[in-house]
């Protein structure tokens, strides 16, 4: 079976893969270099965003590389057929993860953050505190104070409306459109879905 170069056969990628299998870092890297169009391909066909289809190449990758010690190398041949599997799965689970974030993201009533004092926040956490407060300085002042009272904090209507002076229906509106304005934001919504993976323990 020929390679992503071309240059490859099943018979000379069984002792790449047993070399591999050994822990050779460099039989790694001729693994990316040989399939690594492969991947890219199974990927560009189902997911849009460079950044997205960047993580989901290191994704498939770090998988392949914990799967060394269990590759069935009588199987050799089908490798690449794993591979594009692994891939295509790769590309669902973050699709799935992206209609999740964009389901659970800004609920009303829910905080944006389950707790924002926590005594050693996480790295995901200190991600998304960055990326909203990236956001909220692009709005303006009264705009601002709702997304800090709604969204941070978890105020409900009737808090908020009390705090800015501003009515239900007005209350209802401004969510309506930073829910809007937010889910397009790309920084955003990553910072959101690698921290809602972490509280739902890596599952999401």
């Amino acid at each position: 079976m020929a390679s992503e170069s071309g240059s490859s056969t099943s018979d000379d990628l069984l002792p790449l893969l047993q070399r591999f299998a050994a822990g050779d870092e460099a039989a790694f890297e001729e693994l990316m270099r040989r399939h690594g169009g492969l991947v890219r391909r199974v990927i560009a066909g189902r997911v849009r965003s460079a950044f997205d289809r960047e993580e989901v190449e290191q994704e498939v990758w770090l998988q392949v590389y914990r799967s060394r010690g269990t590759l069935d190398l009588q199987q050799h041949a089908t490798f690449p057929r794993w591979l594009s599997t692994v891939t295509y799965r790769k590309c669902m689970d973050l699709l799935r993860r992206r209609r999740l974030v964009e389901k659970l993201a800004f609920a009303e009533g829910v905080p944006l953050l389950a707790e924002t004092t926590e005594p050693e926040q996480t790295a995901e956490t200190r991600e998304l505190l960055a990326a909203a407060e990236e956001f909220k300085r692009k709005l303006k002042p009264e705009w601002c104070a709702f997304f800090e009272l709604h969204f941070i904090q978890g105020l409900e209507y009737k808090e908020v409306g009390s705090r800015l002076s501003i009515g239900y229906l007005r209350c209802k509106y401004m969510r309506r459109v930073l829910a809007f304005r937010a889910q397009k934001n790309r920084r955003l919504m990553d910072a959101l879905g690698r921290y809602l993976r972490t509280q739902d323990g890596g599952r999401l």
